[in-house]
Parts: structure tokens; C-alpha cells; sequence
């Protein structure tokens, strides 16, 4: 596959073969997860890339293509790694203690062979694929970027060789409230208690298109709701588990983020990396800030673009080198 290639984003799954099977389930309510594989994969010993998706926590799923960044295909496809990527439980349905528990719950099931399990019971060749414990790499685009660092703080040291971390949440997601919205009037604060109207007594959300609760994650954020929902722990938040000395490693991560970012802050990357510096005795964190550009910029670049191709180095050297 060329380096190059600009796959449209309902298509970037079309090179894998996809399984789909559950990590956890609460009564009924299976979380999904996907697990991808390369077509032309051989049966081996492989690389693991486990990917969060984003959406604010509020919205999106793993099997939602156009939110996989053009130029992580190449990467999966060069270094023969195998995708996993989980749904978890998303807001306002649901907190941040939830996605916490969904999380943890997520890892034990990857660690106790969960995937190897799914694989087995289909056909070979994919049957006789095996996932190199040794060389996961955790990534993710906002909050899938917030999962991804938050792993990296939590899980047992030598749990992951690397993280990449696009525009991530680092801190509970704030905005300033905007006349326009993704090209249409800002909906109004009341849409919060409209869509909890909704809501069925133990209704149990770990999956949801991007549209309409795009919107309900705005007004969560801009009208100052957020944290109401997520909550205010200092165990829910990268920046709070360096700040309250919970956090004693990190693996190395990149961070990418766009300094005119109108959902998550760059500020807040920055705080995170500054605070990394100050309390982290062992972990490298890098900063990659690119000039002008808003959330979900990277989308559509390709490793022909300079600063993609650097960042792919240099997470190439950490996870597989």
C-alpha cells in the first residue's frame, strides 16, 4: 500500500477483514469490540495497535471508518500489526466511572487472550494468528486520545511500548459557546434536558453515530455541563492523576494537536506535557503542535506529509523497533 494514498474515509477499513465480538456484558448489553485484520496477514507472531475512537465520550463507535486517520492505514499494514478497538459506555447516559470500569475491564479482557479467543474460533489463517504482548502500541484521536493516555497511566508499567495521543483530552472537555456549529446555528442549552426526557431507566449506551449527539456533546461542553456528567474525580483525568501523584510512568507518547483547536485546547496539551516534565520521573512525551489547524485535521494526511512521516518514525522506533 502506498504511503501516499489518500483512502477515502468509508473505505479505510476495506484492506482488513473485520471480526466483531464483546469484552464485557452488562445484563443484556454487549460492548463491542472490533477486531481487524490485516487480508494479506500471515499466521504468526504480530504487533498489536489498540485503538480508541473518539466523539467527546458522548458519541461514536469503533466501526465508524471515517474516524480512523488516513495515515495510521500504512502504518498497521507495514508493520503487520492486528487492530483491536473497543466501544465503551458514552455520556450523558452513563459517567466517567463507567468508561473507567470499561476500561479496566477492556485490558483484562485483551491480557487473558479475549482476542486469541475470538480468533480461534473462526477459520484458519486467521485462526493461527497470535498478538505480540510485547509490542502494543494504544493510540487514538481526542477521546479516544483521553483512553489511550489514560492507559498508559494506569495499566502496569510494560503494559504498552508506545501511545499516540491526537488532540486528546487531557482534561474534561470546555468550549466557548459558538453562533455556528459544523455549518448550522449552535443548538441551545435546553437539547441536555430534552435528550434525558429520552432516556429509559437502565438504558445502557456504548455505541452511537456521530450525528445528532455531535450536538449534545457541544452543549455539554460549551454550556459548562460536561463535568456534571463525567464528573470530578481525580482518578477520571490524565492532568488530575499527575497532579494528584497517582501517576508515577507514562510510555512514550506523542501528542498531536492543532493550536486552533475549537473542541479540546491545545492549551491543555500543553499543560499536560509541562506537568509530565515536573512529576514523571521515567516517561518521554512529545508535543507535535501544528499551526492553524482545528480538531480532526490529520484525518486526511498522509505519510507524504512531513510531519506525519516524522511522527511515524518516531513511533515505529518505540513500538517495534
Amino acid at each position: 500500500m502506498s504511503a501516499q494514498s489518500v483512502i477515502p474515509g468509508e473505505k479505510r477499513f476495506n484492506s482488513f477483514d473485520i471480526y466483531r465480538t464483546h469484552y464485557k456484558k452488562i445484563h443484556n448489553h454487549e460492548i463491542e469490540v472490533g477486531i481487524l485484520i490485516p487480508k494479506d496477514l500471515k499466521p504468526g507472531l504480530h504487533p498489536v495497535f489498540v485503538k480508541f475512537h473518539g466523539g467527546g465520550c458522548v458519541s461514536g463507535t469503533w466501526a465508524y471508518p471515517n474516524w480512523f486517520a488516513n495515515w495510521l492505514v500504512p502504518l498497521v499494514h507495514r508493520n503487520n500489526a492486528i487492530i483491536v478497538s473497543p466501544n465503551y459506555r458514552l455520556l450523558p447516559e452513563h459517567n466517567g466511572d463507567d468508561i473507567q470500569e470499561d476500561l479496566a475491564d477492556f485490558w483484562t479482557w485483551f491480557k487473558k487472550g479475549g482476542v486469541t479467543d475470538c480468533l480461534s474460533s473462526h477459520a484458519v489463517p486467521h485462526a493461527e494468528i497470535q498478538l505480540d504482548y510485547t509490542r502494543v502500541l494504544a493510540g487514538g484521536d481526542s477521546a479516544g486520545g483521553y483512553l489511550a493516555i489514560q492507559s498508559g497511566l494506569t495499566q502496569p508499567k510494560g503494559g504498552l511500548r508506545a501511545i499516540i495521543g491526537c488532540y486528546p483530552m487531557t482534561n474534561y472537555l470546555r468550549r466557548k459557546e459558538e453562533a455556528i456549529f459544523m455549518g448550522e446555528p449552535s443548538p441551545p442549552e435546553p437539547i441536555i434536558d430534552e435528550h434525558l426526557k429520552t432516556v429509559k431507566p437502565g438504558t445502557i449506551i456504548s455505541s452511537a453515530p456521530p450525528r445528532p449527539r455531535n450536538r449534545l456533546s457541544y452543549a455539554l461542553s460549551a454550556y459548562g455541563r460536561y463535568a456534571h456528567f463525567f464528573g470530578t474525580g481525580s482518578h477520571l483525568w490524565p492532568i488530575s492523576l499527575l497532579d494528584s501523584g497517582a501517576a508515577t510512568y507514562i510510555p512514550p507518547t506523542v501528542i498531536i494537536h492543532g493550536d486552533k483547536d475549537n473542541a479540546v485546547s491545545i492549551d491543555d496539551s500543553r499543560l499536560f506535557v509541562k506537568r509530565v516534565a515536573e512529576v514523571i520521573e521515567e516517561g518521554e512525551v512529545r508535543l507535535v503542535e501544528r499551526e492553524g489547524k482545528d480538531h480532526g485535521f490529520d484525518m486526511d494526511a498522509s505519510e507524504s506529509e512531513e510531519w506525519v512521516g516524522d511522527v511515524v518514525q518516531w513511533v515505529e522506533e518505540r513500538w517495534v523497533g
